[in-house]
């Protein structure tokens, strides 16, 4: 079981063949069951959407990119429940990457994210994998 944030669901959607991508297809693939808070889902259609709009994608591909994220068997967690340790990470992340963090430390588990930033983020208390380094 794995965290993903959205970063690594756009950039599956979305992929242009590049290693970091190859790598978290890899890693995806490794270990199938995928954990994400509520707002992920929306927050990739958004990522996904500004591919469409940079003209990027054709509105047919945005179609099929979100067909293709509704099929993914996405084990989808409730945020409300993690909003005490979103609150206590606030200083150093916005909501949304807290969110992530705190699904992580929930579920003893680590988040996969091409987020560097997340990394760095003091008093995590998860691993963080990037491509191309390891958090702990």
């Amino acid at each position: 079981m794995i965290v993903v944030d959205a970063s690594v669901l756009t950039a599956v959607l979305l992929d242009d063949g590049d290693a970091a991508t190859a790598t978290v297809i890899e890693w995806l693939l490794d270990d199938p069951h995928w954990v994400v808070p509520e707002h992920a889902v929306i927050e990739t259609v958004h990522a996904v959407r500004g591919g469409w709009l940079s003209g990027r994608l054709s509105r047919a591909q945005l179609g099929d990119a979100v067909q293709a994220l509704l099929e993914w068997r996405l084990d989808i967690w409730p945020t409300a429940p993690l909003l005490p340790r979103v609150v206590a990470l606030a200083d150093n992340a916005t909501a949304y990457d807290a969110a992530y963090l705190a699904l992580a430390e929930e579920l003893s588990t680590s988040l996969v994210t091409l987020d560097r930033r997340l990394a760095a983020v003091p008093g995590i208390r998860c691993s963080v994998r990037i491509p191309g380094e390891e958090h702990a």
